[in-house]
């Protein structure tokens, strides 16, 4: 019996439990044009021995459903550390990406002053993950987990609408590890084609080409100055005035 999952198609926590249903190889079907009630804003999934809400909760059950996935670790201390970078992504990058994002989706109206804070710490929070990833391909251990399922699914969103390529180039292990997870068939049968928030090849099509500057067109060659005339040689005074008549 296939689980139902009752949740907001479009919202990336949606997307999360998604990615983790592909890893695990589960049929999952998301219910569409149900009342308000039954597709409410708590996600809920529904299995043949219960229903699970939240979707941190529900992420974390399907991730552990199948163990061959590997997407709670291969031992205690990686199921540890998915953990916490989990509840990093709750908390330190969710709630200030959250705040950026929804005013631009028009979920919220803008608070400038709560924005601009979100943005720095959003620049931290993405400081700490590049700085991670410098050493390591993965969130944790040497392949894809709950972990990289989580912060990707977070930025999924501001990567489209807010982080423009000036916000971006100073992360280049962020983006490389993001990259990297978009390339993943699991990942791409959930999101798609992504197209990044002012540029990406996608936006690339979009813009319209530059026009040709047009040719400077060429001075015209100064005129010849025209010679100066030779000044008429002064009359020499009639004989100093016949030498002052011949005193």
């Amino acid at each position: 019996m296939p689980m139902k999952l009752y949740a907001q198609a479009g919202n990336y926590k949606t997307k999360k439990a998604l990615i983790c249903a592909q890893y695990a190889g589960l049929d999952i079907q998301t219910p569409t044009g149900g009342p308000a009630a039954q597709t409410g804003r708590i996600p809920v999934l529904e299995t043949g021995e219960g229903c699970i809400f939240s979707s941190v909760a529900i992420a974390r059950y399907l991730a552990r459903v199948n163990r061959l996935a590997g997407l709670y670790g291969q031992n205690l201390l990686e199921g540890g550390m998915i953990d916490s970078w989990v509840e990093f992504c709750s908390h330190e990058l969710e709630v200030p990406l959250s705040t950026w994002v929804l005013p631009v989706q028009g979920i919220y109206p803008e608070v400038p002053e709560a924005t601009k804070c979100a943005k720095e710490d959003v620049k931290k929070a993405l400081t700490v993950l590049n700085n991670h990833l410098l050493s390591n391909t993965f969130m944790v251990g040497n392949s894809m987990t709950l972990a990289d399922i989580s912060v990707f699914c977070a930025l999924l969103d501001a990567m489209q609408l807010v982080l423009d390529d000036g916000f971006r180039k100073p992360f280049a292990n962020l983006m490389r590890w993001y990259n990297l997870c978009l390339s993943q068939p699991e990942f791409k049968a959930v999101v798609g084609d992504v197209k990044f928030c002012g540029g990406g090849a996608a936006a690339a099509k979009d813009a319209k080409p530059k026009q040709e500057a047009k040719p400077k067109q060429e001075a015209k060659p100064k005129q010849e100055a025209k010679p100066k005339q030779e000044a008429k040689p002064k009359q020499e005074g009639k004989g100093k005035k016949e030498e002052k008549k011949k005193e």
